[in-house]
């Protein structure tokens, strides 16, 4: 996650997890198969807008893709420098680099011995206003047999936003297989908003595997996880760190 500075969709309390686990449950969406979407030959492209958004959006999809031998390239979009803010323990230069290494220890749980991360270091909470500058990277970098994985463009979070709609017009104009994946959404949507296009949703069930692999990537990311102070608590609270343990990644086609 990035600055803990966030709009106000994402205060507050979460949805809660069991009732998005029984109405995906009730809903039933169209599955993603692995095998026709991300051919073994492809490589895998996803764009994150900050050190452990790779895991919470598709950390199950790189474990799989790793295990029948795909290639797998990180675009870290920002080295989230502002998720402390407000706290007086880290600054700014010592957290990205905190944040660099978490990200490197968690792509290694994923199964990535020598992780291919390229680092554009965007200002941490400021994407928005550095749109342009991603989709050049973007367009100089994506190949047409690339599948490209980034956030939703409606998330709710700015950074998320920006990177998921830079995405989607880069893939566009070289030809990827793109899809988004929501990671905020559900914390303030609803089963069934009327805000979420829900018949675009697609659901990729997880090996046991590549489920345990997720949790042991995330768990690398000790400084989110952890609190940020004796008065503050962590940025990825329990109700995240438990729809991480899903058996299931969704995302839109």
């Amino acid at each position: 996650m990035g600055a803990v500075d966030l709009p106000a969709l994402i205060h507050g309390e979460a949805t809660c997890e069991l009732s998005w686990r029984r109405w995906l449950a009730e809903t039933r969406c169209h599955e993603l198969s692995v095998q026709d979407w991300l051919p073994a030959r492809a490589r895998l492209v996803i764009v994150a807008p900050h050190p452990d958004d790779e895991i919470l959006a598709c950390g199950g999809l790189i474990a799989t893709h790793v295990t029948q031998g795909g290639r797998v390239l990180i675009v870290a979009v920002t080295d989230g420098e502002a998720s402390h803010n407000d706290s007086p323990s880290f600054n700014r230069e010592d957290l990205a680099y905190i944040r660099r290494h978490e990200r490197w220890l968690g792509l290694r749980h994923l199964g990535l011995s020598q992780p291919m991360v390229l680092a554009l270091a965007l200002e941490d909470g400021n994407v928005q206003q550095q749109g342009s500058v991603l989709l050049q990277r973007l367009m100089s970098l994506l190949q047409p047999d690339d599948v490209v994985v980034s956030t939703w463009e409606n998330d709710g979070h700015p950074d998320h936003d920006t990177t998921g709609q830079m995405t989607r017009r880069a893939s566009a104009a070289i030809g990827c297989a793109c899809l988004a994946a929501p990671v905020w959404m559900w914390h303030w949507a609803t089963p069934g908003d009327a805000r979420v296009p829900w018949p675009r949703l697609r659901g990729l069930p997880l090996s046991a595997a590549a489920g345990l692999h997720k949790q042991a990537a995330l768990a690398a990311h000790r400084s989110q996880l952890n609190p940020r102070s004796a008065d503050l608590g962590a940025v990825l609270g329990p109700a995240i760190v438990q729809r991480a343990a899903w058996r299931t990644e969704y995302y839109f086609i």
